[in-house]
């Protein structure tokens, strides 16, 4: 897994499996959330994610590739890498493994938002030269 600047791992708990005992199609965003909010708390450590008075996103795309099947105790290392950076948007691609076994791959976009005024906002200075120093490029 080279080239990608930041890694996450979590274990699959059994209520993330579908009826055919697979990681959920579902699960596997949720699995990508938690990736995602560990990189910007790690970029922004005093960012608390659950407030309304700090900025926050809004996700408005994401496109992911189904590669193979997770199972329940597996631990997935989810792998994110910023790909462009906007004035108040940004592209993450990200990567999930067990392992050599890619299970997905894909990206999403997200709007920094502030959910008080209802807009889209700038990304904070902070999370912007992390982006950028991940080997985000301007778009």
């Amino acid at each position: 897994m080279t080239g990608w600047p930041f890694r996450f791992a979590d274990e699959v708990r059994f209520a993330d499996l579908d009826a055919m005992g697979h990681l959920n199609n579902v699960s596997f965003l949720a699995f990508f959330e938690s990736a995602r909010v560990a990189y910007v708390l790690d970029a922004v450590p005093d960012h608390d994610p659950g407030q309304t008075d700090d900025f926050g996103f809004m996700v408005v795309e994401v496109r992911i590739t189904y590669r193979s099947p997770g199972h329940y105790g597996e631990t997935i290392e989810t792998a994110l890498r910023p790909a462009t950076v906007g004035r108040s948007s940004f592209r993450c691609d990200f990567e999930m493994r067990v392992g050599e076994r890619v299970l997905a791959d894909g990206h999403a976009v997200m709007v920094t938002y502030d959910h008080r005024a209802a807009r889209s906002i700038p990304i904070p200075v902070a999370l912007r030269e992390r982006l950028m120093a991940d080997g985000g490029r301007e778009s």
